[in-house]
């Protein structure tokens, strides 16, 4: 069985989680009427307030007055607050993204992760537009303005809502490994307020799909440790997605442009070469001017070239004082400092303790 058959995706929407019946295809077919009624009609979405706050709301509260009287049931769309749509006591939702939904501009409290299992959409984020196909996963933090158009029948779109306290604590170790990548992506979701948002490109990934559909069949379930079982799902779901895709990742410049789409090669390069990587070969090996790689790293890390080498390099010896028997002399000399003296400097600077002491402490836990 395919991890992307539609029909494993049937029994639930963000706005009926766990239904099993048809009403969501009902609500559905009703909305592709409208949609095919007014197709010829200008369908861009204006620019959100710098509140962040929802754009054709008229329009928005009409939609939902229909759907409600139509069909007689409740439907409210309110995007803003995690307890609209994740239950008291569980820490995320996964839910199948209705077709032909109005694309309303929102932001909202928690994280979301739109996963593409099929077809192709359009994402509104922060005045940009993002045209995704199958296989594209996009992590949006908190305060994110984005809306969503998927206006076809083909499309189908998991939606992944995560409180923000469980994405911290659960799923913020996995994307900070200790690694300048791992780092950056911290910053960018954390720290990038206009561009808060990594785009990864997984295209026909079989396997991380199927953990996807496995995620979804324990939401839409009613056993027993439901929510544990899915919090340790979601957590498999992101590393594998790091590990097979961390270089298939879109990430937004911080200036807004978007001529510079392969940053992730230069932090990989950096990751590989840091113990003896110097600006000037880094500068030719990439075909740039020093100045302009300068820029470049500044722009996106909000750090220096050297500093950035310095991290990696001691994020390395952390790792060894940790997972080997080497001492901390020859630690230095392997993460690139032929000085122990001013390794350690270093790296009390960055852990605020000797590195003996770090390697103590480490093995107590």
């Amino acid at each position: 069985m395919k991890p992307y058959k539609q029909s494993c995706y049937n029994f639930s929407t963000m706005y009926s989680p766990r239904s099993a019946d048809n009403m969501d295809f009902k609500i559905e077919d009703y909305l592709r009427e409208l949609y095919l009624q007014s197709h010829n009609k200008d369908c861009s979405i204006a620019e959100a307030p710098e509140t962040g706050q929802k754009v054709e709301v008229n329009h928005e509260a009409e939609i939902n007055r229909e759907i409600q009287e139509r069909f007689h049931i409740h439907f409210q769309i309110d995007h803003k607050l995690e307890e609209s749509f994740i239950a008291s006591g569980d820490d995320l939702l996964i839910a199948r993204h209705l077709r032909y939904l109005p694309p309303f501009l929102h932001t909202h409290n928690f994280f979301e992760i739109a996963c593409l299992v099929e077809g192709a959409c359009s994402h509104y984020i922060n005045g940009q537009q993002q045209h995704l196909s199958q296989g594209d996963i996009l992590i949006m933090a908190p305060g994110t303005i984005h809306a969503i158009h998927a206006a076809d029948d083909d499309c189908l779109l998991i939606n992944i809502l995560i409180r923000s306290s469980t994405f911290n604590s659960a799923f913020l170790n996995t994307l900070t490994n200790k690694t300048i990548l791992g780092d950056f992506f911290r910053k960018t979701l954390y720290h990038n307020k206009e561009h808060s948002y990594l785009l990864f490109h997984a295209g026909h990934d079989e396997s991380l799909f199927r953990i996807l559909e496995y995620l979804y069949r324990e939401e839409c379930s009613d056993k027993r440790y439901k929510n544990a079982v899915k919090n340790q799902i979601a957590e498999l779901f992101f590393s594998l997605l790091l590990r097979s895709h961390e270089k298939d990742v879109f990430i937004p410049n911080p200036t807004g442009e978007n001529d510079e789409p392969d940053f992730v090669f230069l932090l990989k390069y950096m990751e590989h070469n840091y113990q003896s990587i110097s600006l000037k070969e880094m500068a030719d090996f990439f075909h740039y001017s020093e100045r302009h790689l300068i820029r470049l790293i500044q722009d996106y890390t909000g750090m220096s070239f050297s500093k950035n080498i310095r991290q990696i390099r001691l994020n390395h010896a952390a790792a060894l004082l940790e997972g080997s028997e080497l001492s901390v002399s020859e630690i230095s000399e392997q993460v690139g400092y032929s000085n122990v003296s001013h390794f350690r400097k270093l790296f009390i600077e960055r852990f605020s303790m000797p590195p003996q002491e770090y390697r103590t402490a480490r093995r107590k836990w």
